[in-house]
């Protein structure tokens, strides 16, 4: 068995996951990279610290055969980064989006947590495991036009601090909330409307959509940080002695947290509209 610490990394094609992947190496971890298309990871380089591996987290034997993989490496660690957003107003959203949003950042997750929970807790000396789960921002309150992705980040949530208290004293969970990231994201956004825009045409929500993601990517470009940059941090506090329970990634995301704490809610709701163009409609 290779010796070396290895940490598996869901949602490694792009983004925050492959940054993530040469930040880890970097610290002198083995890397399990995974995709739900292991061709996907073929800009990943190549070495004797890294193994990439196909794994779809809403497919049950997808992640049993991930698990296998995994068994002659000492695995010590798990980030749950793999996810997607499903953007549309709720009034059009169906319940199979929403059940796909689910199945995606939650359910997944917490498949892929559950199996590998008992490799991590075999393979880590007393204070060496770590489980890392990738929430939002969004996770912390809700934005306009988001509501299936935001529900889905508030249960991430509520997982790992439930999750820290059954199991944190002997393998840390750190709960990782990113604000606005410069990737591929917003890209897969549009790929995931499905038929949206026709179930849109006609209603209030067919030029709120147009305005509200023109002035998202807006914001986006204005104070996002770089995958690489948010990979860095969360590589960071995965390598502390006494890791932080929780890391807010990104000015916006410390900023809004704190005003949506300390400003009356009726203020909030009338920027946020504001913000998202609703009261244009």
């Amino acid at each position: 068995m290779d010796t070396r610490p290895w940490i598996l990394v869901t949602g490694c094609s792009s983004g925050i996951g492959q940054a993530l992947v040469g930040e880890l190496r970097k610290r002198g971890y083995g890397v399990v990279a995974t995709a739900r298309k292991v061709e996907a990871l073929d800009p990943l380089h190549p070495g004797a610290d890294l193994r990439c591996i196909s794994l779809d987290v809403v497919d049950p034997d997808s992640i049993t055969a991930a698990v296998e993989a995994c068994r002659d490496l000492r695995l010590i660690g798990l980030v749950n980064n793999a996810g997607y957003g499903q953007v549309g107003p709720l009034e059009l959203l169906t319940p199979d989006e929403l059940r796909a949003q689910f199945e995606t950042n939650v359910i997944g997750l917490h498949e892929v947590t559950r199996a590998f929970v008992p490799v991590i807790r075999a393979n880590a000396a007393k204070g060496e495991g770590r489980i890392v789960q990738v929430a939002s921002l969004l996770g912390r309150l809700s934005i306009p036009l988001a509501g299936a992705y935001n529900a889905s980040k508030h249960a991430v949530v509520a997982l790992a601090e439930t999750l820290r208290l059954e199991i944190g004293d002997e393998i840390p969970v750190i709960l990782v909330e990113p604000g606005a990231i410069r990737t591929e994201f917003r890209t897969t956004l549009v790929k995931v409307w499905g038929d949206l825009p026709e179930r849109a045409k006609g209603t209030r929500y067919e030029q709120i959509l147009k305005r509200s993601m023109n002035a998202r990517q807006a914001m986006g470009e204005r104070h996002a940080i770089s995958a690489a940059a948010c990979a860095e941090k969360i590589a960071r506090a995965l390598a502390k002695k006494h890791p932080p329970r929780r890391v807010v990634i990104g000015k916006d995301a410390f900023w809004a947290a704190k005003a949506k704490a300390l400003l009356p809610s009726a203020w909030w709701e009338r920027i946020l509209r504001k913000a998202y163009k609703l009261d244009q409609a």
